[in-house]
C-alpha cells in the first residue's frame, strides 16, 4: 500500500480527499493541517508521496516544497490547490514539484486525476532510481559488483561475481548476502554501518563461500548510498587469492629470495616496526613513487604520505605495528607531488630477529577515476533526459494547440502557417528522439586511457575531407576519457570541414601547463564570431541538429576535461581542451609534447 502525506489547512477537505483516495485500497493517507507538522512526519521516513495545498498560514505550499527538496530530496510532490494562477504553477515546477493540480470541478474526476498523478509520480521516481543504480555499475567490470540493502538482500549483481563464486545468474537471484558470507552483516554492516555512512567508502577483507562450499578470500570496497528512504551498500568485490598467496610466500621466503618481491604487481615496502624507517622496497614501489631504492631507504614511512597529514599516518603506523596487521585506504605522494590513492595491507615479519612491517600498496587510481566518472555520467544522463523530455513536452503542447486551431477550419494564409508550424514541431520531436540515440551510450562504458594521436586520425577517416591536410603533434600522449572521445574529435573536424569556408589544414597540438595539459585543435578557415564562441556549445545551435558540440562538452566533462573555442575570427577556429593533471600521461619514452611531429596528408 502506498503511504501518502496530505497537507491542507482545511480539515473538511483533508477528510474528503482521504476518503476518496483510500476507497481504492491502494493508498494510505496521513493528513495534517500545517507544513510544520508535515515536516515532523517526514523525519520518520515512512511517506512515499506528498500532496500539498498552496495557500496555508505560516508556511505556504511553495515554502513547504522548498524544505522538502532541501531535506528529503526527490520524494514525489503534488501541489493540489485552488489557486489557478500561472505564476504559482511556474514557481512550483521551478522548485521541483512533480505535478500541479487545480481544485474544483467534479469530485470523482478530480480525485481520479489526483490518483493518476500520484501513481505516475511514484512510477517515475522508481524508474529514475533504477536508472541511477544501473548506470552506477559496470556490468562487465573485472571486479564483482553487488548492491546490498540494509537487510542483507542482494538487489543487483554482475556476471563477474557469479563466475567468481561458481553460480549461474538464475541461481544467484535466489541468494542473500548470508549465503555468500554468513557473518557479513554482523562483521561489516551491524558493527561498522555507522562508520560506513560517515566515510562513504570502507574497504574490508572477508572470506566468501563459493557454490561448492570452498572458501575464497576477497577484498570488498563498500560504498554507502541512499535512494529515497532506503539505504544500500554498493560493493566492489575483488578475488585476492593470488595476493594472499603472495603475502604468505613473501613472509616465509623474503630472506631467502628477495627477487620474489620484484615480481609482485603491487608496491611492497619493508619498514622497521619500531622506528618506522623504510629499509627495503620492490621495483614496483620505485615506479609508483618515482624514487630510487637508495632514496626510499632515507625516508620514514610517514614521509610517503601528504605532509599535512604526517601525524595521522604516524599514528596509523604505530597502531598497525601494535596490532600486527592492518588494512585501510591511504594516499601516497610521488616525487612530482601527485597524490595516489592506495589500499594498504600490512603485516608484521621477523626478519633475522628484527621486527619489521611489510606493506603491500595496491594502486586504486583508475578505480577511483572510473567511480567518479560513472557518478558524473549518471548525473549527465539524468540531465540530458530531462532536457529532452522538456523539449518534447513543449513541442507536443504546440502540436496540441495548432491541431485545436485546425478544428475551426482556418482560411489562408492561416491554414498554411498552422500546417508549417505543425511540420516544424514534428521535425523537432524527431530531432530530439535522434539525440537520445547519441547520448544513450554516454557513460555506459567506463572511461579508459586513449591514445590522442590514434583517436584523432581515426576520427578524421570518417569525414569527407575534400583534400584537407590533417596534422597531429601529440605523439605518445594518452588521456583518460569516455570511449566516445573519437566522437568529440569527429564533431570538431566535421564542423571545420563543413563550416570553415575553404579549410586547407586541421592541426592538433598539445602543451603542458602548470596543473593541466592543453590540447588545441585548430584550422585555417573563417573561424567563429566572438558572440558565438560560447553559444556554439548550446543544445540546438547551428544549421543541422545543433547537438554535436553540446554532446562533445558533455562527453569530455565526464572526466573533468573542459572545452572552449579560443580562435581569432577571420583567422581560423581553435578548440582548446583543458585536461587536468592525472588525466593525461605519455607512453613510451616521450616526456615532452613539444617538438613531436606526425603529419598525415589525406587526399
Amino acid at each position: 500500500m502506498i503511504s501518502l502525506l496530505y497537507v491542507d489547512d482545511e480539515p473538511d477537505l483533508l477528510d474528503l480527499c482521504r476518503l476518496f483516495l483510500e476507497r481504492e485500497k491502494e493508498f494510505s493517507v496521513i493528513t495534517v493541517t500545517s507544513a510544520k507538522e508535515a515536516l515532523e512526519i517526514l523525519e520518520g521516513g515512512a511517506v512515499e508521496a506528498i500532496i500539498s495545498d498552496y495557500q496555508m498560514p505560516i508556511m505556504d505550499g511553495i515554502g513547504f516544497l522548498k524544505e522538502v527538496r532541501k531535506k528529503f530530496k526527490d520524494i514525489p510532490f503534488i501541489l493540489f490547490t485552488g489557486k489557478g494562477r500561472e505564476e504559482v504553477a511556474i514557481e512550483a515546477f521551478d522548485n521541483g514539484a512533480d505535478f500541479y493540480l487545480q481544485k474544483g470541478g467534479d469530485p470523482r474526476a478530480q480525485f481520479g486525476e489526483l490518483s493518476h498523478k500520484i501513481r505516475q509520480a511514484i512510477r517515475r521516481k522508481k524508474a529514475e532510481e533504477e536508472l541511477r543504480m544501473m548506470h552506477s555499475t559496470v556490468s562487465n567490470a573485472p571486479e564483482g559488483i553487488l548492491w546490498i540493502n540494509e537487510d542483507g538482500g542482494i538487489t543487483f549483481f554482475n556476471d563477474t561475481i557469479c563466475e567468481m563464486l561458481g553460480y549461474s545468474r538464475e541461481e544467484f537471484t535466489r541468494l542473500t548476502i548470508r549465503d555468500i558470507s554468513p557473518q557479513f552483516i554482523e562483521h561489516h554492516l551491524d558493527t561498522e554501518w555507522f562508520q560506513t555512512k560517515q566515510r562513504k567508502i570502507l574497504t574490508v577483507q572477508d572470506i566468501n563461500r563459493k557454490k561448492d562450499g570452498s572458501p575464497i578470500p576477497v577484498e570488498i570496497s563498500l560504498n554507502y548510498s541512499e535512494f529515497g528512504p532506503r539505504s544500500y551498500v554498493f560493493a566492489f568485490v575483488r578475488d585476492i587469492t593470488d595476493r594472499k598467496k603472495a603475502e604468505d610466500e613473501l613472509k616465509s621466503a623474503y630472506e631467502k629470495n628477495q627477487g620474489l618481491m620484484d615480481h609482485a604487481n603491487d608496491a611492497i615496502f619493508i619498514a622497521d616496526a619500531e622506528t618506522g624507517m623504510l629499509i627495503d622496497a620492490n621495483k614496483k614501489t620505485q615506479v609508483l613513487t618515482g624514487r630510487t631504492l637508495d632514496e626510499i631507504r632515507t625516508l620514514h614511512e610517514s614521509e610517503l604520505h601528504p605532509k599535512e597529514e604526517e601525524e595521522k599516518y604516524q599514528a596509523y603506523f604505530k597502531k598497525q605495528a601494535d596490532e600486527g596487521t592492518g588494512l585501510q585506504e591511504e594516499v601516497i605522494v610521488d616525487l612530482r607531488g601527485n597524490h595516489i590513492p592506495v589500499i594498504v595491507s600490512t603485516t608484521i615479519l621477523d626478519l633475522g630477529g628484527r621486527r619489521c612491517m611489510m606493506g603491500i600498496f595496491h594502486d586504486i587510481s583508475d578505480i577511483k577515476k572510473v567511480n567518479t566518472a560513472l557518478q558524473l555520467a549518471n548525473k549527465k544522463l539524468n540531465l540530458l533526459a530531462e532536457i529532452t523530455r522538456h523539449d518534447i513536452r513543449n513541442k507536443l503542447t504546440m502540436l496540441s494547440g495548432y491541431l485545436e486551431l485546425f478544428t475551426d477550419h482556418p482560411p489562408e494564409p492561416q491554414h498554411s502557417m498552422y500546417l508549417a508550424k505543425l511540420k516544424n514541431a514534428v521535425k523537432m520531436i524527431e530531432a530530439n528522439i535522434e539525440f537520445t540515440k547519441l547520448y544513450q551510450d554516454l557513460g555506459v562504458v567506463a572511461p579508459v586511457w586513449q591514445n590522442v594521436d590514434d583517436t584523432f586520425f581515426k576520427a578524421c577517416t570518417h569525414v569527407d575531407i575534400k583534400k584537407i591536410r590533417f596534422q597531429s603533434e601529440a605523439l605518445g600522449l594518452e588521456i583518460f576519457a569516455d570511449p566516445l572521445l573519437e566522437r568529440v574529435f569527429y564533431n570538431i573536424v566535421a564542423n571545420a570541414v563543413e563550416h570553415g569556408n575553404q579549410v586547407s589544414v586541421v592541426r592538433l597540438s598539445a602543451t603542458e601547463m602548470p596543473g593541466c595539459l592543453l590540447i588545441n585543435i585548430e584550422d585555417d578557415g573563417i573561424g567563429i564570431p566572438p558572440l558565438d564562441k560560447e553559444t556554439i556549445f548550446r543544445k540546438g545551435y547551428g544549421k543541422n541538429t545543433g547537438l554535436g558540440l553540446f554532446l562533445s562538452r558533455e562527453i569530455l566533462s565526464i572526466t573533468n576535461i573542459t572545452i572552449k573555442e579560443s580562435g581569432e575570427f577571420q583567422h581560423g577556429a581553435r578548440f582548446e581542451l583543458c585536461v587536468p593533471k592525472g588525466i593525461y600521461r605519455f607512453s613510451g619514452k616521450a616526456s615532452d609534447v613539444s617538438g613531436m611531429d606526425k603529419n598525415s596528408l589525406i587526399a
